[in-house]
């Protein structure tokens, strides 16, 4: 026995069964009988990330840039590294100038252990130590 809609006729179970009927065998059109319920597409929902100008006013904010910067192209198993080392990894990447130009200026005779020891060394500080 088939028990039917108490709630609505068969016309409209058969209406309801169309507008969900794409939810039911996954396709690709929209699921909504109405085009009104339909979302509209959000252009560029995530912004690109922003590069600071070279003339920049607050240098600490460059300073985070370069921070993550350094941890985008060199990865933790990279170290211990000296100086020539982590010229050649920003050589091999889309590296920001002023990056490798301050990775130039450490000394060449030391080998860094991680990330962090080479953001100290270029005295650059995390935020958590900031005030």
């Amino acid at each position: 026995m088939e028990r039917g809609n108490t709630k609505h006729g068969p016309a409209h179970d058969e209406q309801m069964a169309h507008e969900t009927g794409g939810m039911v065998r996954r396709s690709a059109q929209c699921p909504h009988g109405e085009e009104w319920r339909e979302t509209e597409p959000v252009e560029n929902a995530v912004p690109p990330p922003r590069r600071a100008p070279s003339g920049n006013p607050r240098p600490e904010s460059r300073d985070i840039e370069l921070r993550s910067e350094l941890s985008r192209v060199v990865p933790r198993d990279f170290f211990p590294a000296d100086r020539d080392e982590l010229l050649g990894r920003l050589a091999d990447t889309d590296t920001p100038p002023d990056l490798a130009e301050r990775i130039a200026m450490l000394p060449a005779d030391h080998s860094y252990t991680s990330r962090h020891d080479v953001l100290v060394a270029l005295g650059i500080s995390s935020p958590e130590s900031r005030g």
